[in-house]
Formats: structure tokens, sequence, C-alpha cells
């Protein structure tokens, strides 16, 4: 009987409170470069100083979104300088409010230990210094670092320096946040993760490192033979990256905006998005890609890549692509708007076979879509064979040509009622508008998102 009655009361709860409906509750913690941290024990460590005390104050509250199970972490106006990594756990939103600014410490005020390279990795605090724990994509999920206003992170230079590691995640998104003064590291590497969000971000100026191929955004797999990722806690099980997208974002003056330089054989990086991004000044081939499949590069504004030697440096760098779709995008001052060859890892990663391109017919009608601006080359290269550039083995794309100079009235405008009507969703600027402004004349419904296609209607 006594088990009868317990029985019916689980039921009843279970009605009147289905598992469904009941939410964690989440806390939300608002800092200032001021503020105490959350345990006043770090405030009373040897090593707490002027150097240490803001990654002591944002690392607390890390701590603390760890032990219940996630929240909200607010930095309000101000500059943090951040000398030691901080990890992420899962369920996690930091928000940077308009003026806040992190920077790389390179000071620790301490014998004890050293600044770290990276600010941000995404792992749970008390796992950040185990040794493989994570594999696949069994790592944090639901983590957003989401700024406003000129929130930025800032990686001072330092050289080898990260602002973001990302490896064995499910949904991340990174919104918002000027990523500024890269050396030689990424301002994100990303590798192992699925479903991933990058939008309406700039990354701007870093110094040209020894090879000139760090990109501003890294995109790999955590593998031991390519020697491209360094966390500890991977099981470095050559996981490559699934459903991410780069969108509506700026990438100024560095090596390289977006890519991959090493590969692991029979592993591709699935359903990569760059769409509507701009993507000017690059020492190096602008987008590397390296072991793609199911590709979409489209509607982006590429601007002035150096030519380096025999004129040969492109917007689009292709090997090992599968199915990619590669379209709508203009191509002004490069050299090579795009090209496609056979690839294989010099050095580390050595090991693996060249890896090659697929490319149906419906991917080639797809490239005859993009345009040159004051172009060499009118054509996208492909070389089937590896090691193989002469004319007899490459095929040869015609694309769209334009001729500089021919902004008319419409072009005019356009950009003055882009400017009056405020448009939504516009991260541009008066002057990036006005260039952008080309692009709408040559692609126009093709090339822009419903939101600037409702600002063009006056055209």
């Amino acid at each position: 009987m006594q088990k009868l009655l317990l029985t019916l009361v689980l039921l009843t709860l279970w009605v009147i409170f289905p598992t469904n409906s009941i939410e964690a509750k989440t806390e939300t913690y608002t800092i200032t470069p001021n503020s105490d941290t959350y345990n006043s024990d770090f405030m009373n460590a040897s090593t707490y100083n002027k150097h240490t005390k803001h990654y002591y104050l944002i690392r607390s509250y890390l701590e603390q979104l760890e032990e219940t199970g996630g929240g909200t972490l607010v930095l309000e106006k101000g500059t943090y300088t951040v000398s030691n990594v901080l990890f992420i756990p899962s369920n996690v939103t930091i928000k940077l409010e308009d003026g806040a600014r992190i920077v790389n410490g390179n000071e620790t005020g301490t014998s004890k230990f050293d600044a770290d390279k990276s600010i941000f990795q995404l792992i749970r605090p008390s796992l950040g210094k185990e040794e493989g724990v994570y594999g696949g994509y069994n790592g944090e999920k639901n983590i957003s670092i989401i700024g406003s206003g000129t929130a930025t992170i800032d990686l001072n230079f330092e050289k080898d320096g990260i602002a973001i590691i990302a490896g064995h995640n499910q949904n991340i998104r990174i919104e918002n946040i000027n990523f500024l003064n890269m050396y030689s590291g990424h301002f994100i590497e990303i590798d192992a993760t699925k479903d991933a969000v990058i939008t309406n971000n700039k990354f701007m100026y870093s110094k040209p490192s020894s090879s000139e191929i760090k990109e501003a955004i890294n995109i790999d797999t955590p593998d031991k033979l390519t020697n491209g990722w360094s966390s500890k806690w991977s099981k470095f099980d050559k996981t490559p990256n699934s459903n991410m997208t780069i969108e509506k974002s700026l990438f100024y003056d560095l090596d390289r905006a977006i890519g991959t330089h090493k590969y692991s054989g029979g592993k591709f990086h699935d359903q990569v998005i760059i769409r509507n991004n701009r993507i000017e000044n690059m020492r190096e081939d602008a987008v590397r890609v390296l072991n793609w499949s199911n590709a979409t590069i489209e509607n982006n504004i590429f601007k002035s890549v150096d030519p380096g030697e025999d004129n040969a440096n492109r917007g689009i760098l292709a090997s090992g692509t599968i199915n990619p779709t590669f379209q709508n995008n203009v191509f002004e001052d490069i050299p090579r708007p795009m090209q496609f060859i056979a690839w294989k890892n010099s050095n580390s990663g050595s090991e693996y076979d060249v890896t090659y391109n697929k490319l149906s017919e419906e991917n080639k009608e797809a490239l005859s879509t993009n345009t040159i601006i004051n172009y060499v080359e009118d054509f996208i290269r492909i070389n089937p064979k590896y090691k193989k550039y002469d004319k007899e083995h490459t095929e040869f794309i015609p694309v769209k040509t334009a001729q500089e100079g021919s902004d008319g009235p419409e072009t005019k405008n356009f950009t003055v009622n882009n400017a009056i009507n405020k448009c939504s969703e516009n991260p541009f600027s008066f002057n990036e508008n006005l260039f952008y402004s080309k692009i709408l004349l040559l692609h126009f419904q093709n090339h822009w998102n419903m939101n600037h296609w409702e600002c063009a209607k006056t055209l």
C-alpha cells in the first residue's frame, strides 16, 4: 500500500512539473576592473598583484559558473589585463559591454609562474590542466562570447598569442568583438568543434609572422603529427570541425584571414560557410581551404592581397576540397582570384598522402559567378595533378570582370540611402558601404542578404 501511494505521489508531481519544464536557475554576475574576486581567497594569494588581479577576478567567476552549471558573466566598461589563461565551462555566456577591453598581459609580477600565450580556452576550469580529457565533440557546450559597441580583445602584439582556443566543443558563438593586434598566433583557433557561429566581428592588424601564413581564424584538427594543436587536455584524435559559419565580419591588415595550413589524412572539415565578409590587405593567400568538404564561400569582398613572388598570391587557395560552392565573390587588386591545386604537407604531417580536389560540373559553374576588378588574370585556375602548374595541366574557368572607376550616380545614391536608413545588421561604415555598392551593382539580388536588399530597394 505504501509503495502504491508513493508511486501515485511521484506520478502526480511528474504531471504538475514535467522534467522538461524544470530549468536550472542560472546566475548573472557583473564585474568592473575594480571588482573583488568572487572568492576572497584569491585576493589573499601571494601571487595576487596588479599584474594578475584581472586574471584572478575573471577566473573566480568562471569557477563559480562551473560550480552552478552555467550562467552569464558581464564585463563592464574598462580595461582588463589578463596575464594567464582563463578556462570557460559549458552553458556560459561572457558579455563584453561597450568600452570593455581585454588585453593580453605579458607579466605576472611573480616568479611562481609565467604569463600564458592564450586568453580563453573553452574547457571547464577544473579540467583545464588535465591531460587527454576530451575527444570527438564531447567537450564543453553552449558557450558564447558576445560584445557590444567597441568591445575589444587585444592580443597586444604578444608573439604567438591566441585570443580564443576552442576544441572538442559544440554550439559556440563569438559575436560583435573587435579582435586587434596579433603577432604570429591566431585570434581564434578552432579544432574538433561542431556548430560554431562567428559573426559580426572585426579582425584587424597583425605583425608579419616568419611564414606570413598565420590566420586570424585557424581551422585545424588536433593531430600530433601535424604539430598544429598543443592543448594537453585534448585527446589528439584528429577530429575535424563540422558546421561552422563565419559571416558579416571584417578582416584587415593580416597575414591571412581564414584557413587551414596542415591536414590530417582522410579527415575533412565539413560544411564551413564563409559569407558576407570583407577581407582586405592580406600578405598571403587570403583564405586557405585545405581538406574541407561541402564548403560554401560566397558574397565576400576580397581586396588587396600582396602579389608575392611571380604575382602568384590568391584570394582563395584550395586543396583537398570536396563539392565546394564558391560563388558571387568579388576580388579587387588580387593577382590570382582563386586556384585549386593538389597538395601535400611538408615537414610535420608529411606522412599523409597527397590530397586532391573533387569538383563537379555544378561546382565549376558556380565559380564563373565570381567577379574580378583590376585583374591580372580574368580566370580561375584548376590544377588537378600534384605539382603540375603549366598550361597543359591547367583548367581555366572564366569569370566576370569589371573596371575600376565605374562609380556612377546609382552607386552614390545607394550609399547615401544606406547611411540615412541605418540598415539593421549592417556592420560597415559609410566608406565601407561605398565599396560594397560596387558589388551590389554587379550581383544585386544574388549578393545581398535580405536586410541589405531591403535597404537597396530605392535603386
